[in-house]
């Protein structure tokens, strides 16, 4: 082990914590939590040396694991438990006065949870130094009833946490579980500590209750999801040209807790009703300079905000949203004094399905200010918006939802057209819900443009002028909706010496590229073949490319007209770089 040993210590520190921490994915981004449960994939670096065990120490003792339902045993008076811990080895090390860290992973009944804690010998102690909870219970078992024999467990666990950790600061749960009163499983932890948090990340699946009550005077980061919510758009037929139908489901609304807003650095809540967004924040009076729950709100450090919208089953909401809904209006402010509270640091702005007019509720934070923006399924009034006013926009990530009209592909086209003169943008995605012909526009001012993806349906020579004219680009991904015939292509070559010089068009095309994504739709098996064989030769005229992605069915034909381009001594173009290049599997 000499020559790992000689390797720089943040090398080391960056291997063990690739080691530590596991990213545990679920089916929606709102259900991605990390945890750092590799205690016992670094448990085997601490043998190979000494300088090894002094870097990986630190990460195995400062975090305590106890994991429910695994395949190891601990005995104990009561009984058998199946439970992986690492609490005696830390008691015994002497390190616990360093840990900060507890982690909680379920794959059980949650009643099993409070005697796997007293096996652990987790709850004998108290541990001050602890300031951050990962609590993982994802529903992954046959959801039941809750029982009083369950309700007691998830109090004595509340209990248990509390006592053992006095200063707990940083809470981050998921949990499909609750007790017989809906509400989630560390509510009353939640709810005991929320004076002091400075970091809440709560992801419920299922119909959960998020409902805190305590008052949140420290909070930093604040984000409450629950998982198990979609609103359903719909075009009936026989809708008028100018109105869309907007079918909403109903689901659990979030009740978020009352949060001193002039401290939040990050924002991200969801499924909320669409009116009285602000109500649970207040600010600091100005006299006193202390936080008055009386006081207008101002996230004066908030840098990141994402709202998801959701509605509420009941009959004076369902009046307030048909009538908002038929005028296609935003609420107004909910304060009694009609402003909207100030975002002057705000950075990154993220809305999903707000059911009223998106231009009008984008006017309420600083447009010029933000440097990233993500809409998704905003329907009303989408096509009214203009990028162009995010004097400072770096990145987009845009869904187009289908015209409300027949001229639905002149309006996409239109609008994109407009997007495409947006010169600040660095990076862009642009997602339709149905992949059709859009034709992109004749000149480009994105000249700073490194990442692209067009999900929008197009033809395959785009992707060559794409490419020409997007001198920096590094990444992009393109839905291929429609391959020219052999006389449409004979045709167009009249053509493109016109508008490219010679050698742009038969030697490289870029420089800068360095992976392409190709994903074919709704193509016959002869145009895919063809629009394969069209990529091959694209990509032998791309010396920088690293990586071609597509889908998996298509893999093998790419992979053999690569071949045919590497065989072909007649080729205009250097194709040695292909030889090098990995071709993946496309990731939807």
């Amino acid at each position: 082990m000499t020559g790992f040993n000689t390797l720089p210590p943040r090398i080391l520190t960056r291997i063990f914590e690739y080691l530590f921490w596991t990213a545990v994915c679920g089916k929606d981004q709102a259900e991605r939590l990390v945890l750092p449960i590799g205690q016992y994939e670094v448990l085997a670096c601490l043998k190979v040396s000494h300088a090894w065990r002094k870097r990986a120490a630190g990460l195995f003792y400062r975090t305590a694991l106890v994991s429910v339902g695994t395949n190891d045993t601990v005995h104990t008076l009561g009984g058998t438990c199946h439970v992986r811990t690492n609490i005696r080895l830390i008691l015994e090390s002497g390190y616990a006065p360093k840990t900060t860290r507890l982690v909680l992973v379920i794959d059980a009944e949650p009643d099993k949870l409070a005697k796997c804690l007293l096996a652990s010998e987790f709850v004998g102690f108290e541990w001050p130094s602890i300031n951050t909870l990962y609590f993982y219970h994802p529903q992954n078992h046959e959801v039941r009833p809750s029982s009083m024999n369950q309700n007691k467990a998830i109090d004595d666990v509340n209990q248990y946490l509390l006592a053992s950790m006095p200063n707990l600061k940083h809470i981050y749960a998921l949990s499909g579980t609750s007790d017989s009163f809906g509400l989630f499983a560390l509510d009353d932890l939640i709810n005991v500590r929320m004076p002091y948090l400075k970091t809440l990340t709560v992801v419920a699946q299922g119909a959960l209750k998020l409902g805190f009550h305590g008052h949140a005077q420290l909070l930093r980061h604040l984000t409450m999801h629950t998982v198990a919510h979609a609103l359903d758009y719909s075009e009936p037929s026989g809708s008028s040209d100018d109105e869309t139908n907007c079918s909403l489901q109903t689901h659990v609304l979030l009740s978020v807790p009352r949060v001193h807003a002039e401290s939040l650095v990050l924002l991200d809540i969801g499924p909320i009703a669409p009116t009285n967004i602000w109500a649970p924040f207040f600010g600091t009076n100005e006299a006193s300079n202390v936080p008055d729950l009386n006081t207008l709100p101002n996230f004066l450090c908030l840098r990141k905000l994402r709202l998801v919208f959701g509605v509420q089953a009941s009959q004076s909401e369902d009046r307030h949203m048909h009538r908002a809904s038929k005028h296609r209006n935003s609420p107004g402010p909910e304060t009694s004094v009609g402003i909207y509270p100030l975002f002057p640091q705000l950075e990154s702005l993220t809305v999903e399905q707000y059911p009223y007019n998106i231009l009008l509720f984008l006017e309420n934070f600083p447009r010029g200010q933000l440097l990233h923006l993500k809409l998704y399924k905003c329907l009303h009034h989408f096509y009214e918006l203009s990028l162009c006013v995010f004097s400072r926009l770096q990145s987009a990530c845009i869904d187009i939802p289908e015209a409300p009209h027949a001229s639905k592909e002149q309006d996409e086209e239109t609008w994109i057209s407009k997007t495409f003169s947006v010169s600040t943008l660095r990076s862009l995605s642009l997602r339709a819900s149905v992949a059709h012909q859009v034709d992109l526009p004749s000149t480009y001012q994105l000249h700073c443009l490194q990442n692209l993806d067009l999900s929008i349906g197009m033809r395959s020579v785009e992707v060559e002028k794409l490419l020409v004219e997007l001198k920096h680009l590094r990444s992009l991904r393109v839905t291929i909706t429609e391959v020219l015939s052999k006389t449409h292509e004979y045709l167009s070559r009249s053509i493109r010496p016109k508008k490219y010089t010679k050698s742009k068009y038969t030697r490289v095309l870029s420089t800068t590229l360095e992976q392409l994504t190709i994903c074919l739709v709704d193509l016959a098996a002869s145009r895919q073949r063809r629009a394969l064989a069209k990529t091959a030769w694209l990509a032998a005229r791309v010396p920088s490319l690293l990586s071609l992605h597509t889908q998996q069915e298509h893999l093998q034909v790419l992979a053999s007209c690569i071949n045919n381009v590497q065989a072909n001594k007649q080729a205009p173009v250097d194709a040695r770089h292909l030889s090098n290049m990995r071709l993946c599997t496309i990731l939807l």
